[in-house]
């Protein structure tokens, strides 16, 4: 054993120790490896903590891929990303995921009616994306709702004009979100599988603008847009309920791509979904390896017609509905 490992290294060790799920102890694990002194003396240990974080990892993955053994904490994502609804109650976060989805989720003027994950789908164009809405989060909320919101692509903290003071609850469900090493962030999450903090992209949407006008509470919304995008929706009177979902397609920072066969127009109800900042190469292989193998360049077009056909290089930064025809 190295010497000189902190006290902050054995309480994480204590936790791997006695974590119950697989999910805890990756966390654990995760911890352990960021506080541990990096020197030689800690090389073995560290690669022994990397080998076994690995294991859990692809064991954890297995089991996604699977759905078997699995209870609330996964859910499989569908459509082009999974997002989802945390916040605290009476918000009228419910009622604003059913105008969305259509999916019915219980609504009441009464605290803590959603006790489960509610599953739908939100149509953007020609694409569908997941929306999840989960029970309210406050301090006793359970691990599972967590794990969820670790593994989605895009988390919106859905707060409402009517509350006591809007920079409050947010800074609430930031410090229970930090307190299981999740943070929100505006763009460009760090991706570091050994990393024990979690960073999602997040956004903020404040409801019932029909109760209070943004301007009202223009002091707090400029507190929270240092940290997250805030929109302002009204869930009763459907004002800018079309704009947000918009808002969402942006935040969950994709692309879509169609591609074409040389002579043939291009199918654009099926595009490929991919993160931006994705290349040529990226699509072709989505598409087949074969071709991501023998790919030579490809030619661009754009759905208005303003680009036909100019050859592009494999390394080609793809934009938003970009079509391609694929050369070998």
């Amino acid at each position: 054993m190295p010497a000189n490992l902190p006290p902050q290294y054995f309480e994480a060790e204590k936790k791997f120790r006695e974590a119950k799920t697989i999910e805890d102890k990756i966390q654990a694990l995760k911890e352990m490896l960021a506080i541990l002194p990096k020197h030689k003396g800690t090389d073995k240990m560290k690669a022994d903590l990397r080998r076994k974080l690995s294991q859990l990892m692809e064991e954890a993955e297995k089991r996604a891929k699977k759905g078997g053994g699995r209870g609330l904490d996964y859910i499989e994502k569908e459509g082009a990303g999974q997002v989802l609804l945390i916040g605290p109650p009476n918000t009228g976060k419910s009622k604003f995921f059913t105008l969305l989805t259509g999916v019915e989720s219980l609504v009441a003027d009464y605290p803590f009616t959603t006790m489960n994950p509610v599953i739908g789908m939100l149509p953007y164009e020609n694409i569908q994306i997941q929306l999840v809405d989960l029970p309210p989060l406050w301090e006793e909320s359970e691990g599972w709702m967590y794990n969820l919101i670790r593994n989605a692509d895009l988390i919106i903290l859905f707060l409402s004009m009517d509350l006591d003071s809007i920079v409050d609850e947010y800074i609430k469900i930031r410090n229970l979100l930090e307190g299981k090493k999740i943070k929100l962030v505006r763009k460009n999450p760090d991706r570091d599988p050994y990393s024990p903090i979690k960073e999602n992209r997040g956004i903020v949407i404040l409801n019932k603008i029909d109760i209070f006008a943004p301007e009202e509470r223009k002091e707090e919304i400029e507190i929270i847009k240092k940290d997250l995008n805030v929109f302002c929706v009204s869930a009763e009177e459907g004002v800018n309920m079309e704009d947000i979902k918009k808002s969402i397609f942006d935040a969950l920072h994709i692309v879509r791509v169609y591609t074409k066969k040389p002579g043939y127009p291009p199918d654009l109800s099926k595009p490929y979904i991919l993160e931006k900042g994705s290349t040529v190469l990226d699509v072709a292989e989505m598409i087949h390896k074969d071709i991501a193998k023998n790919l030579k360049f490809a030619k661009l077009y754009k759905k208005d017609g303003s680009v036909k056909g100019l050859p592009v290089e494999k390394s080609y930064e793809v934009k938003d509905e970009d079509i391609l025809e694929f050369h070998t």
